[in-house]
């Protein structure tokens, strides 16, 4: 078999396109990979600074069929828990005490991130009042909040103080 300098050349050439095609590949799957867990950590903080607003703030008046709705940006598993503490906690509680809650994050950022999972840093105060006492009474509290992505949308698995 005999090769001469075009069939060398071409051979070449074929052998440079396939290695610049891969390469280009590559690149490109790593820039939309980067981009979307941009993306994923951009939506996580966004979906976990709002739902621990709503889950975490309630008036008296409006406590037992406000709080059930925000059930719905929760996991199964969480969601059974926090059902349970607002029916036989919270929401007594409030009406008794004629409690006002409201609750505003101030910061917060990921901690970790994968493409169905995220783990962020929440950092917000409450301000509790009550009907009989002009006095308010202001917490502030650091939360790790656990996100699940399913079907497209953060779901909030787990909340812990820290």
């Amino acid at each position: 078999m005999k090769f001469d300098k075009r069939s060398l050349l071409i051979a070449v050439a074929a052998l440079l396109f396939v290695a610049a095609v891969t390469v280009g590949s590559l690149t490109g799957y790593r820039f939309w990979s980067d981009r979307q867990a941009e993306q994923n950590r951009t939506s996580a903080v966004a979906v976990a600074q709002n739902t621990v607003e709503e889950l975490f703030s309630y008036d008296f008046d409006t406590a037992d069929s406000a709080l059930p709705k925000v059930a719905d940006k929760l996991t199964s598993g969480y969601r059974d828990s926090y059902l349970k503490v607002i029916h036989d906690q919270a929401i007594p509680t409030a009406k008794e005490k004629k409690l006002s809650v409201q609750t505003v994050v101030h910061a917060a950022g990921v901690i970790a991130t994968t493409r169905d999972s995220a783990t962020v840093l929440v950092v917000a105060n409450q301000r509790f009042t009550r009907s009989d006492s002009p006095q308010e009474t202001i917490t502030s509290d650091r939360l790790q909040v656990e996100l699940t992505k399913k079907s497209g949308n953060w779901l909030i698995s787990d909340i812990k103080t820290l």
